[in-house]
């Protein structure tokens, strides 16, 4: 094995490393020395300093790295998520945690890398133990940092994520060993072999049907769901951003990987009067089943965490209807779609957390007269929540034409014109408009309610939460803006990456 070659293809997962084992000794030694913790401020300066660094080594990992033929995979489409995972740890890293929180802001932050290691591992390989095994690595310190405030709320969240994770680790696995009998291959070029000579094997199907359980449970697909509502509420909300952003994008370009590069051959149909058994039915039913209940029990939240772990089910929905159509294009345009709800909800999440940390809740009373007390949270607010409601010229509202257009586009491209997925995209426009009662419910308490708030004075914001706040929402206005800036990027990564490795349109 070529060691040094390697080490520069782990090059950014390296730097992760290396900056964690500073972090942690860094915090120890000052603990030793002082009797007291490392201060939050200098933790998270260390852990986006990590971040930054990583993304610069990310421009020097080698390109020449023939997909699939090692534990590493370097495709276009690999590079590109990973430098999107990294930017989405880095906006988490931003936002500090509430003051007396976390009691050990070293570890914390420690954790926040070695997660984060764990994804960015996670977008880069075709091997299916490789696989397994970064996703678990992300796993295990995820279900730590939701524990970490050491609350009641934090720990009944940290326990709920383990068990249901436990479950779907297992689910996984199982799967993955019976597409390892079936295939006789560790790889997804070989199980996409395999598939293709006998795509009605009983075998490969349960296997593909179990991993897809783990996947929907990465990606909080209803009914795989139910650990979302009580993570969202009681984790550390520096912690639920990690979850809410880099995790989603990482449970996408995993089912990307698996559905486009493993299993084309055994993709069936969902299209309108042509229905046939395949992955893309079963998508397409957890899609419909994902947009109707994350919507319908967002109307009766009260609590914003809450009603964004719903919103987070519903637009796990909006996706799958754009994979459902198993077409190159549509799934970069669920790639772009998720990049854009995980802004955000990054966003949202930043100005529930300011919120929260001044009125001691995050009920949406809370959120009552906020532009009379901070314009800036509020108009942050207003990009965010009207981005997740698809409101024109926003991000998310671009991302759902692209996504719903390139699904039926794809889907009609394979039955010669005819509805294809129009039902299902029927179905999510309708879902998408009942999203605005709920988004803007946020909205009119923040902006026409509680006028007797402004005698409260501006919201206390540190460096780091001011950033969190802001580039969110601008990065929402200039994709809403100009799109492609984004959109060409990934499409071209996904069409070269199935290009490389199958010869996909």
């Amino acid at each position: 094995m070529n060691y040094p070659s390697l080490f520069y293809q782990l090059l950014p997962e390296a730097v992760l490393v290396i900056t964690a084992l500073v972090l942690l000794g860094v915090a120890v030694t000052r603990e030793s020395k002082t009797g007291k913790p490392i201060s939050s401020g200098l933790a998270a300066t260390i852990a986006v300093m990590g971040v930054v660094f990583a993304g610069v080594a990310l421009g020097f990992a080698p390109r020449d790295v023939d997909s699939g033929s090692y534990l590493i995979s370097l495709d276009p489409m690999a590079l590109m998520s990973k430098g999107m995972v990294l930017g989405l740890g880095l906006l988490a890293m931003l936002l500090p945690p509430a003051h007396k929180e976390i009691a050990n802001p070293g570890e914390f932050f420690a954790l926040m890398l070695f997660a984060l290691t764990g994804l960015v591992l996670t977008v880069g390989s075709n091997h299916l133990l490789f696989l397994f095994v970064a996703l678990e690595l992300a796993s295990l310190s995820l279900y730590l940092l939701a524990g970490f405030s050491r609350t009641a709320r934090s720990a009944e969240a940290s326990l709920k994520y383990f068990l249901f994770g436990a479950v779907s680790a297992a689910f996984t696995l199982f799967g993955l060993s019976f597409l390892y009998g079936f295939s006789h291959s560790d790889t997804l070029q070989g199980v996409a072999s395999a598939v293709a000579a006998n795509p009605t094997s009983t075998l490969g199907m349960v296997g593909l049907l179990m991993v897809l359980v783990g996947l929907g449970f990465k990606l909080a697909a209803a009914p795989f769901h139910y650990w979302a509502p009580d993570v969202y509420q009681g984790a550390p909300l520096t912690s639920v951003t990690l979850i809410a952003g880099a995790s989603k994008v990482v449970g996408m370009v995993l089912l990307i990987r698996f559905l486009m590069i493993g299993f084309p051959a055994a993709a069936g149909s969902a299209n309108l009067g042509q229905m046939a058994a395949g992955w893309s039915m079963w998508l397409a039913i957890l899609a419909a089943v994902s947009m109707v209940f994350g919507n319908i029990l967002a109307l009766a939240q009260k609590s914003v965490r809450r009603l964004l772990a719903y919103s987070a089910v519903a637009n796990t929905g909006y996706l799958l209807v754009g994979m459902s159509a198993h077409g190159a294009a549509s799934s970069g345009a669920a790639l772009f779609y998720v990049v854009v709800y995980a802004l955000a909800t990054l966003g949202a999440l930043a100005v529930t957390a300011a919120v929260e940390r001044e009125h001691g809740d995050d009920s949406v009373s809370s959120f009552a007269g906020l532009v009379h007390r901070s314009p800036l949270l509020a108009v942050s607010l207003l990009i965010c929540m009207t981005s997740l409601a698809g409101i024109p010229p926003l991000a998310g509202f671009a991302g759902k034409f692209i996504l719903f257009g390139s699904a039926l586009s794809d889907s009609s491209a394979l039955t010669e014109g005819m509805p294809g997925l129009s039902w299902l995209v029927g179905l999510a426009v309708v879902m998408s408009a009942i999203s605005l009662y709920y988004y803007l419910s946020v909205l009119k308490q923040a902006f026409v309610l509680g006028e007797e708030k402004a005698e409260e004075g501006e919201f206390p914001l540190s460096l780091g939460h001011t950033l969190a706040v802001l580039l969110p929402a601008v990065a929402l206005v200039v994709l809403g803006l100009f799109p492609s800036l984004l959109l060409d990027p990934i499409k071209s990564a996904v069409l070269d990456t199935l290009g490389i490795t199958l010869g996909l349109r």
